[in-house]
């Protein structure tokens, strides 16, 4: 068995293998003996070590065992200490910096991280985007009230963010997000930008009270929509389901009758009990998914690990799938019929 050793990175206490802790140390002196002698150079190394403790974190976490392996491939990430003997000591041009790349941020979410994710692309605060959000979420729902569906439209399309965007879940993901590769020359560029990714600063702004609150602002404004939402939907559905007759019988029948002259294939289709039943889940299922997306927003309680929310969506999906194969099906043995 191979001798451990209690290492601190980053404000992190870690446990290494003894050779994995000397090639830490060996590592992080080497760049000491370069950067401490520079203006900005503490603020250097403290970037640097949270960019190793950020990766160690990964590997092993606080309570696994990190191997040599492990110290090498950081090293091959943020960069070794001979790069830094064959830069040139001429200033020269500002490097062009990577490239920003969109993730939902999870490290600052309060709804998937759509939000935090484009604010970080865009180079803007949060707060706005998610006060922006929220006022033409409000505003889209009242003014389209008459409309039925298009009252949805941007809760679907923050919806589509959700599914398209991916989550930035490691830390070159995270860095990536920034437009940064995680590399020494990264590292210098935020300091001397003034630009710290785990500074006291931003930790301070993530934490403010306004944030906070702003956050759950949001949160409770789209969950009263969904909530309304999902609740009229579901009792106007009980009143068609129960007064439905009344109210549409002679439009209904003339419909049928309309579908036995055109297309006898459809209406045999139509009369099938569980065909019936898929196209009642597909209008009441995203009903029930508002209604409980509401009240975990309000209430904000957590998921239970099945994700109800993920199931109800997933079965909406399929049950669409199945519909919309069915009548494909349908429709092509009404032409080849007609034919």
């Amino acid at each position: 068995m191979k001798e451990i050793e209690k290492v601190s990175i980053g404000g992190y206490a870690f446990t290494l293998e003894k050779d994995a802790a000397a090639l830490a140390q060996e590592y992080l002196s080497s760049l000491e003996t370069h950067y401490l002698q520079q203006e900005g150079g503490k603020e250097v190394m403290e970037g640097i070590e949270e960019r190793m403790a950020e990766l160690l974190l990964e590997k092993c976490g606080t309570s696994g065992v990190g191997s040599e392996a492990d110290i090498r491939s950081i090293i091959d990430i943020i960069g070794r200490p001979e790069k830094i003997e064959e830069e040139d000591p001429e200033p020269g041009p500002e490097p062009e910096k990577p490239r920003r790349k969109l993730y939902r941020n999870l490290e600052n979410k309060q709804l998937g991280g759509v939000c935090s994710g484009l604010a970080t692309y865009f180079d803007i605060d949060v707060v706005w985007l998610r006060l922006g959000f929220a006022i033409l979420t409000a505003v889209n729902f009242f003014a389209g009230a008459e409309s039925g569906i298009w009252s949805l439209s941007v809760p679907f399309i923050y919806l589509i963010l959700w599914v398209a965007m991916p989550a930035a879940r490691t830390a070159q993901e995270r860095w990536a997000m920034k437009g940064d590769n995680g590399s020494l020359d990264d590292i210098q560029r935020n300091v001397r930008s003034g630009i710290r990714e785990m500074g006291d600063t931003a930790r301070e702004v993530v934490r403010s009270d306004g944030a906070k609150t702003m956050g759950k602002v949001f949160l409770i404004v789209i969950g009263l929509i969904l909530l309304v939402t999902g609740t009229s939907g579901l009792a106007s559905l009980s009143v068609l389901g129960l007064k439905g007759n009344e109210l549409f019988g002679t439009q209904y029948l003339g419909f049928l009758d309309q579908l036995a002259d055109h297309a006898p294939a459809a209406l045999n289709m139509l009369e099938t009990p569980w065909v019936v039943a898929l196209a009642a889940l597909a209008v009441i299922l995203p009903f029930v998914g508002m209604l409980y997306g509401g009240i975990q927003l309000i209430f904000g309680f957590k998921s239970p690990s099945w994700r109800p929310g993920l199931v109800i969506f997933i079965l909406w999906l399929i049950d669409l799938i199945v519909l919309l194969v069915l009548g494909c099906a349908t429709m092509i043995s009404t032409e080849m019929i007609s034919v």
